[in-house]
């Protein structure tokens, strides 16, 4: 298990990138940067280490492989692009885990049972509206303690978070507003790296 925090960020700055990365799925690579602050603030909160997680939206395999690094018993790596996939089962076991599976699925079918924690970077909804909040809405559904998840920030989308998250019986965790960067991948791309801000959240079930 990785305990150090800048180590962790320096092994998932490694991560594969998609040889083809396709717009309709908003796929572009995770900043290690967030996915390291993402991971070791749910490590710190007892919400990973021998937890069962699941990684909606997987891409190649950071958060997936994060969490596994971060002490998870086991991890369910899911996307809907089964070469991503691939790419991200053969890095995480290139790193010598073998207690996880892959599930190339729609979000919108994925029925898994006994999840804990589910760590995400969903689409941001640019190029097809109302993704975020799909995948937020399946992730609390899916998670039966927590959910830590990566969201484009502005004030309108933070209000249907809160109303969403209470309607599912969950309290939120502003945990920070950052900036991610992403690179001139596609070609309606004008400027070489792309800065918006970003809300990191955490999500905690109530207690009945």
């Amino acid at each position: 298990m990785v305990v150090d925090k800048k180590r962790l960020e320096i092994i998932l700055s490694k991560a594969p990138r998609f040889p083809s990365p396709r717009k309709d799925l908003e796929q572009y690579p995770t900043s290690s940067r967030v996915a390291s602050y993402l991971l070791w603030t749910a490590y710190l909160k007892n919400d990973i280490e021998g937890l069962v997680v699941a990684d909606l939206g997987c891409g190649t395999g950071v958060l997936s492989l994060g969490a596994l690094m971060m002490g998870a018993r086991d991890v369910i790596c899911v996307d809907i692009d089964c070469s991503a996939l691939q790419i991200a089962k053969e890095w995480i076991a290139s790193h010598d885990f073998s207690n996880f599976e892959v599930l190339c699925s729609d979000v919108n079918m994925v029925n898994l049972r006994n999840i804990d924690t589910v760590i995400m970077n969903p689409p941001f909804g640019v190029y097809r509206r109302g993704m975020d909040i799909l995948f937020l809405k399946k992730a609390l559904e899916l998670a039966s303690r927590s959910v830590y998840s990566i969201h484009k920030f502005n004030v309108e989308s933070h209000n249907l978070i809160l109303k969403i998250a209470d309607d599912q019986n969950f309290d939120v965790e502003l945990l920070a507003v950052d900036y991610m960067e992403i690179p001139q991948i596609y070609e309606d791309h004008v400027k070489r790296v792309h800065r918006f801000k970003i809300a990191l959240y955490r999500f905690r079930k109530r207690v009945r």
